[in-house]
């Protein structure tokens, strides 16, 4: 296994504890593939260069496409901690006279205290500028799929329109620098969460075909607004006034327009969408005349009154037109194994819109291609809010989705093959992974399940069977087996119903077979470190429910004081063992498997010698290494000065009867551990924080001699909004160096030393494997935890059922001579071994 080609290496960083500090190797950064996992908002190319093509995404940042790799770009990896709502991009704009100027508007009103800003770009990307600005854009709100709120005058490129969602349309005469108010509609006071429902302008639109100014200016200007009346609106000096366009289809909202010769063509919605709609239209407007015509396609002889959004217009032919339902579940998209659902329908007309094909019918065949994703057949084209033709092919068109970005090579066919186009988009919110020693990566996402990996760039298979959003990954660290747990929901002709399922694998994750029925959903789930207890917590609760008998039955238990959401551990060692630290630096332990827990008897947070715990991170702790656990003391807080507090972090080899401090960290928000340096006898320390002093930069440190020194492994370009959702670094327990991070919606980030090939062993460690010999009187049997040996006469009789595990023996002394056949059967029932045996 390698790493991509599109890795960059990064500077070194510097040794900061010691004089004769020696540099750090230099390290490569990208992604633990999955391929897109999230809605991609909208593709634009620019109008005359050769293929250049920009997507911008709703928690994950824009990228450019690389035509001759097939693979996308990311482009704003160098978002800091305190700016990680930046990766929500609400608009970007392309600069139609210079290929190599973008804009982008971005930020998230529930991250980064709601700040926005305007990015620009003179290098398609690869450096930006950045302009904080009071307009407030939320990049994951309602409406964020319809036309772009950025505008570049095509006749003087240094003026730039920004569309808002609370404040009207702002001006910019200095390629973006700075920004004044032009246009004060659609206005409110919504802010953060507030804004999700609010999306003000939808659309800014120059339309150089009428003319100039005497500035040189464009002089026609056209706004949609995300309201069902008075929300087409345009201006003939420049933005100074505006006026209405009256005769648009009732209780609708526009969404996205284009302009050929004359005519607006435009989708409409009765909502911003991307979902929550029901109905919708298509119209051409005459522009010199105001003349609407309804051009809504047909399902049959009757109009499809579906929700519409996005819209695309051959540049060579204008009336080849391509439009996309919204939100609807009315197109069959079919792969090649036959795997299908149900999406939007995308409509292909040849002759402006008066009649229309789509190529999603029941009996058409397949017309999606994985093209490579292995997770994506059985999924569709959904949430397809823009529409584009390549300029310099007129056959290939690219369509966005709630998963990713789609493209045919031919729109022309009755039956278009829609391939999934997402190679390098990494729009997933990691939430847990398990690196685990002599075997796989385990990864848990939201909305997508997760994967096992042996190959961090090789395409994966999601867990099966699928839970969509997995919150967390119990591991239990003597056996490897695995447990998940979230919602399963079957849907029925009138209705669907959701199930809380709970999942145990044996196996690494290859195989997962139900257990028991959870007391809720989602949520945190542990295992003991010999898999024979779960503790559950489910999502938005405060209680934890025991099982030591696999599901079946569960009871309730107090963890401690205000240790509500807070994440419990399990000792690898000593299976009888948790850890569960609540926010005032109070450890409580339990030694009785789960079923009582006590407070330590030293408490981490000491006032009168300056520590402090505030941490939000995961404790963690070291494999093989029974009591030891590491403690991030500190959180990303936007209302501190430097937007983290200064705690540092700490560690006890004893269960927390003490504690160490490690007096080089300032702040540690998150930590993890992975394999040892070679040569070292301790696990290599990975922390997003700040190591050698409070002036050093927040970043990802490592220390390889147990803290005594830390050198910074990433840089500037390489922050990704710091560890997210799952705020979490992990190393790889298989190789040195390794690390894993999560993100608000990059992905799964990987780096590693520059070089370093990383292949994750598929041949697990030897204890796992199940096999059975007879030694005597005595069958010797290595099997995972919670396993049952069965023995069988030959007449099929049971004579003989006892619980086995790794290394387990069992006396066969009170067993009659003769043959017999014996079964190793999993805690789910499943046989996972048989054998023929000869009893002497």
């Amino acid at each position: 296994m390698h790493f991509s080609k599109i890795f960059v290496p990064i500077a070194l960083g510097l040794g900061v504890f010691c004089a004769d500090a020696f540099a750090v190797e230099s390290y490569e950064w990208g992604n633990v593939r999955f391929d897109g996992g999230g809605f991609v908002s909208s593709v634009i190319f620019h109008p005359t260069a050769k293929n250049l093509l920009y997507a911008r995404t709703d928690v994950g940042g824009i990228y450019r496409y690389d035509f001759s790799t097939q693979h996308w770009i990311p482009l704003m990896d160098f978002i800091s901690e305190n700016d990680k709502g930046l990766y929500g991009t609400e608009s970007f704009a392309l600069d139609p006279t210079d290929p190599t100027r973008i804009y982008v508007l971005a930020g998230t009103g529930y991250f980064s205290d709601g700040r926005t800003a305007i990015f620009r770009s003179t290098d398609q990307g690869a450096n930006w500028d950045t302009t904080y600005v009071e307009m407030l854009a939320h990049g994951n709100g309602m409406g964020r799929q319809t036309g772009e709120k950025l505008a570049v005058d095509p006749n003087m490129p240094n003026i730039i329109l920004c569309g808002s969602r609370t404040k009207g349309v702002y001006k910019s005469t200095d390629y973006g620098k700075t920004w004044t108010s032009l246009y004060k509609v659609a206005l409110s006071d919504a802010t953060g969460n507030s804004l999700t429902n609010v999306n003000g302008v939808s659309f800014v639109i120059f339309d150089a075909s009428q003319g100039k100014l005497a500035d040189g200016s464009t002089k026609t200007i056209y706004l949609g607004l995300s309201e069902t009346a008075d929300n087409l609106q345009v201006s003939q000096d420049g933005g100074k006034t505006w006026n209405t366009i009256k005769g648009g289809p009732a209780g609708l909202m526009p969404h996205r327009a284009k302009i050929v010769n004359g005519n607006m063509y435009i989708t409409f919605a009765d909502g911003p969408g991307p979902h929550s709609i029901t109905k919708g239209a298509v119209y051409k407007l005459n522009l010199a005349s105001n003349t609407w015509t309804d051009i809504t396609p047909s399902d049959g002889s009757e109009k499809d009154n579906s929700s519409y959004g996005g819209i695309a217009i051959d540049p060579t032919d204008e009336k080849h037109l391509v439009v996309s339902t919204l939100g609807k579940y009315t197109g069959r998209h079919l792969a090649a194994n036959g795997k299908d659902n149900y999406g939007d329908r995308i409509y292909v007309s040849t002759d402006g819109g008066k009649s229309w094909i789509h190529g999603q019918h029941y009996d058409d065949g397949t017309n999606i291609d994985e093209n490579g994703t292995l997770w994506i057949p059985g999924n569709a084209i959904h949430w397809a809010g823009s529409l584009e033709f390549n300029p310099q092919n007129p056959k290939e068109v690219w369509v966005t989705s709630g998963n990713g970005i789609f493209q045919t090579d031919d729109i022309t066919k009755k039956v278009p093959l829609w391939k999934f186009q997402s190679r390098g988009i990494e729009e997933t919110v990691p939430l847990d992974i398990v690196s685990i020693p002599d075997g796989p990566l385990v990864t848990a996402i939201g909305d997508y399940d997760g994967g096992v990996y042996t190959d961090i760039n090789s395409p994966v298979i999601r867990h099966s069977p699928t839970v969509g959003t997995t919150e967390s990954m119990g591991y239990a660290a003597q056996t490897g087996t695995l447990v998940r747990t979230g919602v399963v929901t079957v849907y029925g002709q009138y209705e669907s119903i959701n199930y809380n399922k709970m999942y145990r694998s044996d196996d690494f994750g290859a195989t997962w077979d139900s257990i028991g029925t959870p007391k809720g959903a989602k949520g945190l789930v542990v295992l003991s470190s010999d898999g024979k207890v779960i503790l559950h917590r489910p999502e938005q609760s405060a209680q934890v429910y025991r099982s030591d008998d696999n599901g079946k039955t569960w009871t309730t238990i107090e963890t401690g004081e205000q240790t509500q959401y807070a994440r419990i551990v399990a000792d690898p060692v000593d299976a009888d063992v948790f850890y569960v630290m609540n926010s005032m630096g109070r450890l409580y332990v339990s030694t009785d498997a789960g079923k009582t827990f006590t407070e330590a008897a030293n408490r981490l947070q000491n006032e009168s010698a300056g520590v402090y715990y505030n941490g939000s991170g995961l404790i963690r702790t070291v494999p093989k290494r029974e009591g030891h656990l590491w403690v991030p003391m500190d959180q990303a807080q936007v209302w501190l000065a430097k937007g983290y507090s200064e705690n540092g972090l700490a560690y006890t080899e004893d269960g927390g009867a003490s504690w160490n401090k490690c007096e080089g960290v300032s702040t540690a928000i998150a930590v993890g551990l992975g394999k040892a340096k070679e040569g070292e006898d301790y696990e290599a320390i990975y922390i997003w924080g700040i190591a050698g002093g409070a002036d050093k930069p927040l970043g990802i440190y490592r220390s390889t001699d147990k803290g005594k020194t830390w050198d910074r492994i990433n840089d500037d370009k390489h922050q990704f909004g710091g560890p997210g959702n799952g705020n979490f670094v992990v190393g790889d327990f298989n190789h040195f160096g390794a690390v894993y991070m999560s993100t608000v919606g990059r992905g799964l980030i990987v780096g590693a030393p520059k070089g370093s090939i990383l292949p994750i062993p598929t041949t697990m460690r030897s204890q796992f494997s199940i096999a059975m010999q007879l030694n005597g009187r005595n069958l010797m049997v290595n099997a995972p935890a919670n396993s049952t040996l069965k023995l069988f006469g030959v007449n099929g009789k049971l004579c003989l059922q006892e619980k086995v595990g790794a290394n387990s023996s069992v006396s066969l002394e009170k067993i009659p001579a003769g043959k017999w056949m014996a079964k190793v059967v999993s805690s789910q029932g499943k046989t996972l071994s048989s054998t023929a045996l000869v009893v002497k």
